[in-house]
């Protein structure tokens, strides 16, 4: 008699996405840290029910609070200016499980690689959206990039200094007569809105490594630069790997909500119940609701070319 139960759903066992899910907490818990898009941007969720997020923006003087009397009222503030809609994006990937690795007993533990993949995949689409955007899928995702070179307050360039843009002071990898990437830094830093708290440099691992290198006093870049972002000489926490940044540019980016937020609407799941494939496959999809790259204000990140 021909078994037809796995045909009109999945028949996933319980143990087995526990299993995952515990891998995924295990994930999740070792890569931390390496997790780009979610370091570098304000954290926010807005719950599972919500496609979209609305964000409204106010023009109210000098956006300060008012000194009243006692037993006074403050005046509202009524002038809103725009409400922006920020849509929440599926990013997702999957793997098959065969029928016959359900009835083993380590048939979990036998896609804990495939799962490591997916995980992967995933957190790094989050990372190249934060880093460039995707602005092919929605206007509204500039990434880091995008909103730098949207800064009317300008950029450091390999040019001449043009309008609101200023040159930098040589090639950081040398060869020219003059570098100072202390002085690109410091230029940069006047190119960011005066509300936003530089927070780190952004810049793949090649770039970044010239900062490592000895100015004239023999004395590394990053001594003196760390200071600027409030740190220690020695302390290199500001610069921030991006394996996703083009080479020969690096970004002053600021970490607050107020610029930029990594929004979740659902954080990752696993969607078990389709129905079996041909030759007895089911597939399994690793999915998130989120929305990696909210851009709030541009004036917050400043692109620096360093040839």
């Amino acid at each position: 008699m021909t078994d037809n139960t796995l045909s009109y759903g999945s028949f996933i066992p319980e143990e087995f996405v526990t299993i995952w899910y515990q891998d995924i907490n295990e994930y999740e818990l070792l890569y931390k840290q390496e997790l780009f898009a979610r370091n570098i941007f304000a954290y926010r969720s807005v719950g599972p029910t919500n496609d979209f997020d609305m964000i409204t923006y106010f023009n109210a003087g000098d956006d300060l609070a008012q000194v009243i009397a006692k037993g006074a009222t403050p005046e509202p503030f009524t002038t809103r200016a725009r409400i922006v809609k920020h849509e929440m994006f599926c990013i997702a990937d999957g793997f098959v499980v065969n029928e016959r690795d359900l009835i083993k007993p380590d048939g979990a533990n036998m896609k804990s690689k495939e799962l490591d993949i997916a995980l992967d995949r995933i957190h790094g689409k989050e990372d190249y959206i934060a880093m460039n955007g995707a602005t092919t899928i929605s206007a509204d995702l500039l990434g880091i990039v995008g909103a730098a070179r949207a800064n009317e307050l300008g950029k450091i360039t390999a040019a001449a200094s043009s309008g609101a843009n200023v040159a930098n002071m040589g090639a950081w990898a040398g060869g020219d007569d003059t570098r100072d990437p202390y002085e690109d830094i410091v230029n940069a830093m006047d190119k960011m809105q005066f509300t936003a708290k530089p927070y780190g440099l952004v810049g793949n691992r090649h770039s970044l490594k010239w900062l490592n290198t000895l100015d004239s006093e023999r004395i590394a870049f990053t001594d003196h630069i760390a200071p600027l972002f409030g740190k220690a000489p020695t302390d290199r926490s500001w610069m921030i790997e991006s394996q996703f940044c083009a080479d020969g540019y690096v970004y002053l980016v600021p970490k607050s909500p107020k610029f930029g937020e990594f929004v979740v609407s659902e954080e990752i799941t696993i969607s078990d119940d389709y129905p079996k494939q041909p030759g007895g496959n089911f597939w399994i999809e690793i999915k998130e609701w989120i929305n990696p790259a909210e851009i709030h204000q541009v004036t917050g990140y400043v692109e620096v070319q360093i040839t």
